[in-house]
């Protein structure tokens, strides 16, 4: 950048503070340096973040290896994990893992030892359709909810494994996106093309989903709307969809008693309450950059460089006329941890593989990147640690917890 740009950026960013004083607003210095811009609007909460430096790091440490990796081969069958989808360690030490691959919740102490099994695959109390369980996490109390996005529904365990009841979402919602402290559900529904005259899209698409909150009993309380879903590559010719490698994606999240909604095609985070009022905006800066056609054709010749000659190129004759997003998403994925902090994984551009996130207090204000072990999955992060899915060379899948000191920084 030169220095006319960086000049230009830096008396922006303070006739845009200057505004935001003027607005009632207040600029907070944090620890590491970083400053928040945070204005009250009409009753709405808007906070400005600066980007950290691309080479900082916050001080937090994760630690060098996990704690406890739960999986094996050609072991007991019940340390043998296939498709988990989801984890959640629970206030004794024990870690609840959904297993989709066999339908059960599988419980383990907090050496890894298996304790027991719960449902399974099938249509009774308690059981699993196919490829579920979806998710696991706490209820209200000391219970357990597990959801089943192929039957629609969620079911309430005790903390021994007793199954209590299940309860099938409302349409048009079909997955558990998460559980609000007053035992609320913040719900959404599966992704859908909307066809506008019925006539077939050509070029990108967008597709739509539904937000709601729902009772503890599965009862509507409101419904929060129908937004963008997933960037998709229509062909009107073939009347085929597929979805785009640089697509943008919605991402949603329970964050205390508010709710996330929004898409990944800017950096932004929109909080709503749970009768849709929007409360709370946070952003932080970001420099959105447009992929090229030598992005997506390096891309596709990664994907499919294991094929063999024909049916290699014929892969990619599929992809040629592909076209091309406005942008690369704004960042990967997002995760609200125990203590209501907001983490967001960056995008990682093709080739990339480090995975850091930066990381938000429940304010809002970002606090600085963190990098989390290559190749982990992340279910669930607590108080002192991750817990998160990973696979080894051999292909052998794991759950693993891993210590995290938030001392420091």
């Amino acid at each position: 950048m030169n220095g006319h740009a960086s000049r230009d950026l830096i008396l922006g960013g303070l006739f845009a503070a200057a505004g935001f004083l003027a607005a009632g607003g207040s600029v907070r210095g944090l620890e590491s340096g970083l400053q928040s811009v945070v204005q009250d609007s009409a009753g709405v909460t808007i906070v400005e973040n600066e980007e950290p430096a691309a080479d900082s790091r916050l001080g937090w440490r994760i630690g060098a290896e996990p704690a406890l990796s739960i999986g094996a081969v050609e072991a007991d069958p019940a340390y043998e994990l296939f498709r988990v989808a989801d984890a959640t360690r629970l206030p004794d030490g024990r870690i609840l893992v959904a297993n989709a691959g066999s339908g059960e919740l599988r419980a383990f102490d907090a050496s890894g030892t298996h304790l027991q099994s719960w449902g399974g695959q099938g249509d009774g109390p308690g059981e699993f359709s196919l490829g579920g369980p979806y998710g696991v996490g706490a209820w209200p109390g000391d219970s357990i909810s597990a959801s089943d996005t192929g039957a629609r529904r969620f079911s309430v365990f005790d903390a021994n494994g007793e199954h209590g009841r299940t309860s099938r979402l409302p349409d048009p919602y079909q997955r558990l996106a998460g559980v609000l402290p007053d035992g609320r559900l913040f719900v959404v529904s599966s992704s859908g093309f909307s066809f506008a005259g019925g006539e077939f899209p050509d070029g990108l698409s967008r597709r739509t989903v539904e937000y709601g909150i729902i009772e503890p009993d599965g009862g509507l309380h409101s419904t929060l709307g129908t937004h963008p879903g997933s960037e998709w590559s229509a062909n009107a010719e073939d009347r085929s969809v597929r979805p785009h490698p640089f697509g943008r994606d919605p991402i949603y999240a329970a964050w205390g008693d508010l709710v996330l909604i929004g898409t990944n095609d800017r950096y932004e985070f929109r909080a709503h309450a749970v009768d849709g009022s929007l409360t709370r905006i946070v952003r932080r800066d970001h420099e959105a950059r447009r992929p090229t056609r030598a992005d997506l054709d390096a891309y596709f010749a990664r994907r499919y460089e294991s094929r063999s000659g024909a049916d290699r190129s014929a892969a990619l004759a599929e992809v040629a006329d592909m076209p091309l997003t406005d942008a690369f998403p704004a960042f990967n994925s997002i995760r609200v941890d125990e203590l209501e902090h907001l983490w967001v994984e960056e995008y990682r551009q093709p080739g990339e593989t480090d995975r850091v996130w930066t990381v938000f207090d429940p304010e809002g204000r970002v606090l600085g990147f963190l990098e989390t072990p290559p190749g982990l999955r992340i279910f669930e992060i607590g108080p002192d640690y991750l817990l998160g899915g990973a696979y080894d060379e051999l292909g052998i899948e794991y759950v693993q917890l891993w210590p995290l000191d938030r001392s420091g920084g």
